[in-house]
């Protein structure tokens, strides 16, 4: 072995191990000597893949190119071809350059065409699965994913064989199959996380769809479990845009959860982290964070971070929910509307959140005809998927429909057990406009002391939570349901009210006030049910929250 030789040998031991900086060193020094075509094709297709992982696009793809014109030169077809899909999948992932991509894709089937079947064949379907999905094409994403994991089964590739395992999974998972789909997810997880891999690099892939699987499905438990041990996993091996991506992913289960400081702190992280060598993954960050700004009413500042992410599904989402905060609900029914036609019909959970945020701008805008299909998409959606949170929002989604045609019942029932959903799935902000919409279906059927209280209660977790915009909007619907509450009782069933509320028995009010117990007994059950409070403990907090003590 010469001493070139050696040199190209400890860089790519070092980046299997996931030593990025060591490993381009390595390659750079080698590159920096003479070098017959064929150890120049090695040096540069490791200072590529050092490069990848590095943030620094630039030599990476002309390092790649590099590498392939000496492969070329010596007739190395296949390592042509690998580095063919690595430009490919470069052109796609970090730029979005879909034609480039294509014509690399296209290069290296060329290259492989004769050849017997090896590792590249694997890693071209897997790049070419990777781009499909990216695309909607989730079918074609599966298929591609199916041909990496065979192939890497009959070569002994783990690294093939679970990352084509990963794609497969979150395919299935954004088809709406999600119990096979995270069944997939997990096990490669799982198993990259232990050392299966050669690779570290190879963790990548797995983990990272492990993630948007969570955040895709709203489960929030599952992504807990895992997210700590992936962003371990990327603090060691300082995996640059990755673990700043894992950091957005994470933003949305912290945003959820209603941790909205640390969720803030993430995602300013990984924006700035991302924004000078991964711009397009930057806008990823940009479109949470103006998300966030927007709950918290900052709502011109939401608008330039929504700019930010423009080209991105999220941002636009972003950008209805805020001419319907503003009152323009008609434009935002037109927005989501071109959005929901952007998305694939097969691409089913991409399309849970804009058909949420659209049920809610067509009811703003009195557009009950607007309300069945998108209603009817999202139960079937939830029916199929499951999960707390999906279910919570198909019944919000049916309650706010009934409402919509006057039977108020129904639609409290709904919106009732939409709202325990959402509490359960320990989403606090979800939970509290849902009560939002029930207090404004409540106070319409009469039932003011039951409005009261959902208004109140929706008005403390938003004063919690920072959300300065819905809190008084809140407040605006408890100061409605009081004033008609109040309307409601008589002066002597007010008097009462307030005896009740600091502790007097009904035999004591009967003393104060110079009444029999029966009348004091049959003012209590009056005000209970012109309230629709369920108890003598219920009008007591009712009081105290209404201030009428």
């Amino acid at each position: 072995m010469t001493a070139t030789d050696g040199v190209l040998f400890d860089g790519w031991d070092l980046l299997r191990r996931g030593a990025w900086r060591d490993a381009h060193a390595r390659f750079a020094a080698a590159l920096a000597s003479p070098l017959d075509a064929a150890a120049e094709a090695t040096a540069a297709e490791g200072a590529a893949a050092a490069a990848w992982w590095l943030d620094d696009d630039a030599e990476m793809t002309e390092r790649y190119e590099q590498a392939y014109r000496n492969y070329r030169a010596v007739g190395d077809d296949c390592g042509a071809a690998r580095v063919s899909a690595w430009l490919g999948n470069g052109a796609v992932q970090f730029k979005g350059e879909t034609a480039i991509a294509q014509g690399w894709f296209q290069r290296a089937r060329r290259l492989l065409a004769n050849l017997p079947e090896s590792e590249e064949h694997g890693l071209l379907a897997l790049f070419e699965g990777m781009a499909a999905r990216l695309r909607g094409e989730l079918t074609d994403a599966i298929a591609y994913a199916e041909q990496a994991m065979a192939i890497g089964g009959r070569l002994h590739s783990p690294d093939l064989e679970i990352q084509g395992m990963a794609l497969s999974g979150t395919a299935y998972v954004s088809q709406g199959r999600i119990s096979e789909g995270m069944r997939l997810l997990d096990e490669a997880a799982a198993a990259a996380l232990a050392g299966e891999v050669r690779e570290v690099g190879s963790v990548w892939i797995p983990t990272c769809y492990l993630v948007q699987g969570c955040e895709q499905t709203r489960d929030w438990e599952r992504a807990e479990q895992w997210c700590g041990r992936v962003m371990d996993f990327c603090r060691r091996y300082d995996l640059g845009s990755p673990f700043s991506r894992c950091r957005t992913h994470y933003s949305t289960v912290l945003l959820w959860r209603g941790d909205w400081d640390e969720a803030e702190t993430q995602l300013l992280r990984a924006a700035d982290e991302l924004q000078e060598q991964r711009p397009r993954f930057a806008a990823e960050a940009w479109a949470r964070l103006g998300e966030l700004r927007r709950r918290q009413g900052h709502w011109d500042e939401a608008a330039e971070l929504f700019e930010r992410g423009r080209s991105l599904p999220a941002a636009r989402l972003g950008k209805a929910e805020l001419l319907l905060d503003r009152g323009d609900a008609q434009e935002a029914v037109d927005v989501l509307e071109r959005v929901l036609d952007g998305i694939s019909d097969e691409d089913r959970l991409e399309r849970s959140p804009v058909l949420e945020a659209f049920v809610r701008a067509a009811a703003a805008a009195k557009r009950p005809d607007l309300l069945p299909g998108a209603t009817k998409e999202l139960t079937e959606i939830a029916e199929d998927v499951g999960g707390e949170a999906l279910q919570a929002s198909a019944l919000w989604a049916q309650g706010v429909g009934w409402g919509m045609q006057g039977d108020t019942d129904q639609a409290i029932t709904l919106l009732t057990r939409g709202v325990e959903l959402f509490e359960s799935a320990r989403g606090p902000y979800d939970a509290a406009r849902a009560r939002l919409d029930l207090a404004a279906i409540l106070t319409d059927s009469g039932r003011t002391g039951a409005a009261a209280q959902e208004a109140l209660a929706a008005q403390e977790t938003f004063e919690q939570l920072g959300a300065i915009a819905d809190a008084r909007r809140a407040s605006r619907l408890v100061g409605l349901a009081r004033r008609t509450s109040t309307l409601e009782l008589t002066a002597r069933q007010v008097e009462i009210l307030r005896l009740l509320a600091v502790g007097l028995t009904n035999r004591e009010i009967a003393e104060r006030l110079v009444l029999s117990e029966h009348t004091v007994k049959r003012h209590v059950a009056n005000i209970l049910t012109r309230l629709d409070l369920p108890s003598r403990a219920a009008a007591v907090a009712y009081a105290s929250r209404v201030d009428l003590l």
